[in-house]
């Protein structure tokens, strides 16, 4: 394996992904490829089989022609259909770009996402990978990362987490605050309990530290920095992602299903988002 170093919770799936990618790539357009990273999960330490992707960022040494756009994606092609899992998903961009703040106008947009090349403005990173390359990157092919110059935006992450919310969270909580719907039904099981819960308590943090984190992550701190009565939905939501084999901490899935609505809300409410309705916290069903 061509990494540095790969936090031990990591399977070997994660090391045949990568390593295929690097090689294919090399061989196929190693004339304008500068450098590989790996972020997200694998390189925070969070990494989970059944949960997680292999979220990596490609550097180039120039913004791609059409000949070189088509080679990457015929790598990435051929990587989803060699490894199908765990996916690959990741962000092409230039040292120029890294070098300064995220510009939807100026920024390569050229992201992967499985066997699919995506291009175009909306496919400009957030901010917040900037901070993640700098806080977590993780080395693979290239120069290391502390030899190079990387833009810090706390404006620009500050911002990106509270679209996030806006745009993502408000809406989930709005599908699976109605019980008598697909997405409510579902916030019965432990998925989106984990997912909501964690998701959130990952922003939370950032808001609060401008550092960025796991879910995981997020969900330890925030069972230390937020109010005990969170405590149990945030333990309940770590133990979904970490130990599902061990008892729940609720008796019933709508207790859970209640607490997990509540905690968002509170978190959308005390970073100005909010959500239309409250969620009484209420004794849990006998």
């Amino acid at each position: 394996m061509s990494v540095d170093v790969l936090p031990v919770n990591v399977p070997t799936s994660v090391s045949r992904v990568v390593d295929g990618y690097v090689a294919d790539l090399l061989a196929t357009a190693g004339d304008v490829v500068e450098g590989v990273y790996l972020t997200g999960s694998v390189a925070i330490g969070d990494y989970h089989e059944k949960w997680s992707d292999v979220d990596f960022v490609t550097v180039l040494r120039e913004r791609p022609r059409k000949e070189a756009l088509r080679a990457v994606a015929d790598v990435h092609e051929r990587v989803a259909g060699r490894t199908p899992s765990p996916r690959l998903d990741g962000s092409y961009l230039t040292w120029d770009d890294l070098a300064q703040p995220r510009d939807p106008t100026g920024t390569l947009g050229l992201r992967a996402l499985g066997a699919r090349l995506q291009g175009g403005r909306n496919w400009v990173p957030p901010a917040l990978l900037w901070h993640e390359l700098t806080e977590h990157g993780l080395h693979v092919h290239g120069p290391h990362l502390d030899d190079r110059p990387i833009a810090h935006d706390p404006d620009g992450v500050r911002a990106w987490c509270l679209q996030t919310l806006e745009t993502t969270w408000v809406p989930w909580w709005e599908r699976n605050a109605r019980v008598a719907s697909a997405a409510g039904l579902g916030s019965l099981g432990g998925w989106a309990t984990a997912s909501g819960v964690l998701g959130v308590a990952r922003i939370a943090y950032t808001l609060q530290t401008g550092l960025v984190t796991s879910k995981c992550g997020g969900g330890e701190w925030a069972s230390v920095a937020m109010d005990s009565r969170w405590h149990r939905i945030l333990l309940e939501s770590l133990r979904i992602r970490n130990r599902p084999d061990r008892r729940s901490l609720y008796r019933t899935p709508l207790g859970r299903r209640r607490d997990a609505l509540a905690f968002i809300d509170d978190v959308l409410t005390r970073a100005g988002v909010g959500v239309p309705v409250r969620v009484p916290l209420a004794p849990e069903p006998g």
